[in-house]
């Protein structure tokens, strides 16, 4: 022990508390750990008027942040959450939940060997988004189709097969930046394609394309922006007439239809959204689209359109970087075959989730509201009509009528009852606006109610705030 009272690992590796981990972890692991929580507690110490505290404490004070830290009921990192913020596509949360039949799909090649690259029929090495491939083009109506990712590599790679080193026309309006601060510019300059962009932020006509093609031109590169909207004085060059400039002009068509929309559907809060198929139809060369947002699969990237292309972006060499595994495949084809349903939408969570009929939602959250009075009888649980969003960088602007619960808890701050609910197992995450927290009913799965109750019930025992 020296003057700033911080231990030895060994005097605190004899503390109790960690003698007992290491019955059940492997010793470096734990012996890093402390060495970690000794060097923070001496950063602590060393600081300026720093109190070195007791002389005696100190290992037992570092032993009781490494149990904390290595706590062996630690609940896992990645979980199961219930999310009741009334965003549907939620890029935090996990983006689209998946259907019965997708989950099931991926447990069974999970739990043990699967054909991922081989013919059953030849027994020879086959390719392994042949699984999907065939399915993804009968269902937009693409010649062939392949899958990477997520949709940016998507972009990328289709990029980096068909235009490296020369240009792409885009519209300025058109050039997003997408989640994690990542920009299309940015994004398209990886492919080592050179951007050109025309038009300007709220206009860009065929015209602007037009003058802007030249015969290093490889092709005009259309995006749809799904997570923002620009509105008023506006105008787009529709992508039945790019494809016929680019065609006209040796030159090829690309577009980013986000959002993973594959067939027409007749609601108005679809009204705005890219169909992939319709695309294709449009004449649109290669269509790339995400496969964990409308889709309703799990993060993919979907590329469908001519042939002859696909087989290009198939033999670029940054397509064995892009390539997804043999459960992403399993979901994928699962989410698929839902979109091969005779009529109405594909059975997928997500639709169904868009779809809930506001009558049932109204009687769940009254249900809930009352369950939520009968466990904690001095709290307020109030129902008041609100609008849901789609999220996940799709639909920007249309929402969803919804119904919110607005819970009050005596002696507890919006924001405190917000944090103690997101720290209930499992976490459950609200609505925390305007200085009120609220559980929106269209998010709220089967069975995530009775969590909410035995969170409610336990905040209401304890008269904490579940820290």
């Amino acid at each position: 022990m020296n003057v700033l009272g911080i231990p030895s690992v060994e005097s605190v590796l004899a503390q109790p508390a960690v003698r007992a981990l290491l019955g059940g972890l492997r010793r470096e692991v734990v012996v890093e750990c402390v060495r970690e929580c000794v060097a923070a507690l001496r950063e602590e110490r060393g600081k300026p008027g720093a109190d070195p505290g007791p002389q005696g404490d100190a290992a037992a004070l570092v032993a009781a942040r490494v149990a904390q830290r290595l706590q062996p009921r630690q609940p896992q990192s990645l979980r199961r959450v219930v999310n009741a913020t009334g965003v549907i596509i939620h890029t935090n949360l996990g983006r689209s939940p998946l259907a019965p039949a997708v989950v099931e799909a991926v447990s069974q090649v999970a739990a043990g060997y699967c054909n991922l690259e081989v013919d059953v029929a030849t027994g020879e090495r086959s390719k392994r988004e042949a699984h999907v491939a065939a399915l993804l083009a009968r269902i937009t109506g693409a010649e062939a189709a392949t899958v990477v990712n997520n949709n940016a590599a998507a972009v990328v790679l289709t990029l980096a097969a068909l235009a490296a080193g020369q240009r792409v026309i885009c519209s300025r309006g058109e050039l997003v930046e997408i989640g994690g601060s990542f920009r299309l510019p940015e994004i398209i300059a990886c492919s080592g394609a050179q951007l050109v962009e025309v038009g300007t932020t709220n206009h860009a006509r065929a015209g602007d394309y037009q003058a802007a093609l030249t015969p290093d031109t490889a092709a005009i590169l259309k995006i749809h922006p799904s997570n923002f909207r620009i509105i008023g004085f506006t105008s787009e060059a529709p992508l039945k007439e790019l494809a016929d400039l680019a065609h006209r002009s040796s030159t090829l068509l690309i577009f980013d239809a986000g959002s993973g929309l594959l067939l027409p559907a007749g609601e108005p809060v679809f009204a705005s959204e890219p169909v992939v198929r319709q695309a294709i139809a449009d004449g649109a060369d290669i269509v790339t689209f995400s496969a964990d947002k409308l889709l309703g699969g799990p993060q993919g990237g979907g590329i469908v359109g001519r042939r002859d292309l696909i087989q290009r972006i198939s033999r670029h060499p940054l397509k064995r970087a892009v390539r997804v595994c043999k459960l992403t495949l399993a979901g994928l084809e699962a989410a698929l075959r839902a979109h091969l349903q005779p009529q109405g939408p594909p059975d997928t969570v997500t639709m169904r989730l868009i779809h809930r009929p506001l009558a049932e939602l109204e009687a769940d959250a009254q249900a809930l509201a009352d369950a939520a009075r009968r466990a904690a009888p001095g709290w307020n649980a109030s129902v008041e009509p609100d609008e849901s969003s789609i999220g996940g960088g799709s639909l920007p602007g249309e929402t969803q009528p919804t119904v919110v619960v607005w819970l009050e808890a005596p002696g507890l701050a919006a924001d405190a009852l917000d944090r103690a609910f997101r720290l209930n197992e499992p976490p459950i995450f609200g609505r925390f606006r305007k200085g009120r927290f609220g559980l929106d009913l269209r998010t709220i799965l089967p069975g995530d109610a009775d969590d909410i109750v035995a969170c409610v019930t336990r905040l209401a025992r304890s008269g904490s705030t579940g820290e």
